[in-house]
């Protein structure tokens, strides 16, 4: 098995201005599908685009299909399916004419046009929609279309940008059906913001931060970075003492919500049993003053995993500047 897409050393600046991508190197298992994941501004989209080859880094050396990637690629390009985070179409165009045109320009002919179109638009749910002109879409349909029209290439390569952005629960369920049923097939790298989602269609992550690769593997690998078990605790009345012991006892982090304060997450590490932990914060609360609302006991979850990672990186970024 190879490496569909293959970072080697990849940094590109703009304009001498903007730092986009730090000396950054990773390789895409063929048959694999890949969360990208990063915040706003992170370097996302600009390695989307020197995947698509629309742009050229400013150094390193980007290998897409056995081929060097880059604006002229076209052959490499061709074999590539691509939905862009908001796309956009001819609004005078219906969904078959604009499937049509964009299956003619991968040279599709007549038959296999039609009969692919028809298979798309099932399967993306837009079959009784197909007659409508794409400027009376929602938002989410224009999505739909976007992954259908993504998929007309029969590509070896899908590069999805938020797919499951404004889709409604039902279109969502089946755009992630469809992930997981051509996962394996094709080699399928997805940006999004929705961890729910990457946690249930991928089995590979790309964690990228202010330009440089943070993280580069399995979900797990990811999810270890936490203890197995954490508690989640909710209290209610004067919290001042209680936050101030809690903290010096434990190993916690203090959740912010708009709604209800008084909550807290304890990672428990491996040598603590979980009744001694409750006992200790029972006691704790009386002796604080304060009530219990609620202690929930929770495994590793995807979001906190990446939420750690990224706030480790933020503060090892602030000890090295604020030692400058």
């Amino acid at each position: 098995m190879g490496n569909p897409i293959i970072f080697d050393q990849v940094s590109k600046i703009y304009h001498d201005r903007q730092v986009a991508l730090s000396d950054m190197s990773f390789r895409i298992p063929e048959g694999s599908t890949v969360g990208l994941l990063g915040a706003n501004g992170s370097g996302k989209s600009t390695a989307i685009r020197l995947i698509l080859g629309l742009i050229r880094p400013s150094a390193g050396a980007i290998e897409v299909l056995g081929q060097s990637m880059h604006p002229a690629a076209k052959e490499a390009r061709q074999r590539i399916g691509y939905l862009s985070d908001n796309p956009v179409f001819p609004n005078d165009l219906t969904a078959i004419a604009y499937l049509t045109f964009v299956g003619r320009c991968f040279g599709l002919g007549r038959r296999d046009l039609n009969g692919r179109i028809g298979n798309l638009l099932r399967a993306v749910g837009l079959k009784d929609e197909a007659g409508r002109k794409t400027s009376q879409y929602s938002t989410g349909m224009k999505t739909r279309l976007g992954i259908a029209a993504s998929l007309m290439n029969d590509p070896e390569i899908l590069v999805w940008d938020e797919p499951t952005a404004g889709l409604d629960p039902i279109s969502r369920k089946q755009t992630l059906d469809l992930l997981e049923k051509i996962g394996g097939e094709k080699t399928i790298l997805l940006s999004s913001h929705i961890l729910g989602d990457i946690d249930r269609v991928c089995d590979r992550l790309l964690v990228i931060n202010q330009g440089q690769l943070l993280f580069d593997g399995h979900r797990t690998e990811l999810e270890n970075l936490l203890p197995e078990t954490m508690l989640e605790i909710h209290v209610s009345g004067d919290l001042d003492i209680f936050r101030s012991r809690i903290k010096s006892q434990f190993d916690v982090q203090e959740l912010q919500s708009r709604q209800q304060k008084g909550r807290f997450r304890l990672e428990l590490h491996r040598e603590e049993k979980i009744g001694v932990v409750i006992d200790q914060l029972v006691k704790l609360t009386k002796e604080c003053d304060v009530a219990i609302q609620s202690i929930n006991s929770t495994g590793r979850r995807l979001e906190d995993s990446y939420l750690k990672l990224i706030s480790e990186d933020e503060f090892r970024g602030f000890v090295r500047f604020s030692k400058s």
